[in-house]
């Protein structure tokens, strides 16, 4: 879908979190989406180290198995995504990537993301001049924008042991079974707005040599309980990246809840991650967004929410 748009005046960034690792960022011309996955499935069974999910109270949706196909939610996709020019994927779980080929076929958005990432597009039907698929490393220039890939890692699951080195190879026809969507590698992605250098991640790790050296102006940190298998992983990595001016929690909440569940013992834990940010940066302006919360960054930095 090819929109005409024009920067917002002011020249702030709008950040809008959808649960998960999935946003919408937009400086009002280019909408950039980070692992858009708004269905929120319950899943039962044991797969690469993965604990069967908990039921949020009250929930009676079915719980599928990893060897069941599930389609897309996309009554609440089309409610909140209209447009978008580039989706950015951090790995092919399904948890970030199942709901990717229908915003895609909808929006026309390039598609920036693993060879298996790639792959699940085009089981999908998404045109391939739409994709991009990345190794990491790669800094590409979009004209207006510019999208440096940021070879990353997983986070560690269930005392260290989660591994997966399952790709989604060529040639596959959607849908497609949970069990499809291996993670395929991870990355991270620095994206540079006119005003704005915005770093983001969709899962609880990284690798410090990667990120040393950057200075991003925002950062979206995941900082769920798995973060905590991590040396020192909120110091390191705000002092790799020189303290960024704004530091946001991602991926703290229980994502087989459904949206309007209860998330007050994962808030309460995001809020630890928040003290850790303050002993580190207590400069730092921080954001810990509630699910479709949008709030801006001025380019000098100031928060305004909503």
């Amino acid at each position: 879908m090819s929109v005409d748009r024009t920067y917002f005046e002011d020249g702030r960034i709008e950040l809008t979190h959808y649960g998960s690792a999935a946003w919408k960022i937009t400086d009002g011309k280019h909408t950039v989406l980070l692992d858009p996955y708004f269905t929120r499935l319950r899943y039962s069974g044991n797969r690469f180290g993965m604990l069967p999910a908990n039921a949020a109270p009250g929930d009676e949706r079915p719980a599928y198995s990893f060897d069941e196909t599930v389609p897309s939610d996309t009554e609440t996709i089309d409610r909140h995504i209209q447009e978008a020019t580039h989706i950015l994927l951090s790995h092919a779980h399904f948890n970030h990537c199942m709901d990717m080929p229908h915003i895609a076929k909808k929006t026309g958005a390039h598609v920036v993301g693993s060879y298996s990432a790639t792959n699940i597009a085009r089981a999908y039907g998404v045109a391939e001049p739409q994709l991009v698929p990345v190794r990491g490393g790669e800094d590409y220039d979009f004209g207006e924008l510019s999208i440096r890939v940021i070879p990353s890692l997983h986070s560690a699951l269930c005392d260290k042991c989660y591994f997966d080195a399952g790709i989604v190879p060529e040639g596959l026809q959607g849908p497609l079974p949970l069990k499809a969507f291996s993670e395929g590698g991870t990355f991270g992605y620095l994206v540079r707005f006119r005003h704005h250098e915005i770093l983001m991640f969709g899962s609880m790790n990284y690798i410090e040599r990667e990120v040393q050296g950057l200075t991003p102006s925002i950062v979206l940190v995941p900082s769920a309980r798995p973060r905590l298998q991590i040396f020192r992983y909120t110091e390191r990595l705000l002092r790799a990246t020189g303290l960024p001016k704004v530091v946001v929690a991602t991926h703290w909440d229980v994502q087989t809840f459904p949206y309007g569940a209860d998330q007050s013992s994962a808030l309460a834990h995001a809020e630890i991650f928040q003290e850790e940010v303050r002993r580190v940066a207590p400069a730092a302006a921080q954001v810990l967004p509630r699910h479709f919360e949008t709030f801006s960054v001025l380019p000098g930095g100031q928060v305004v929410q909503r």
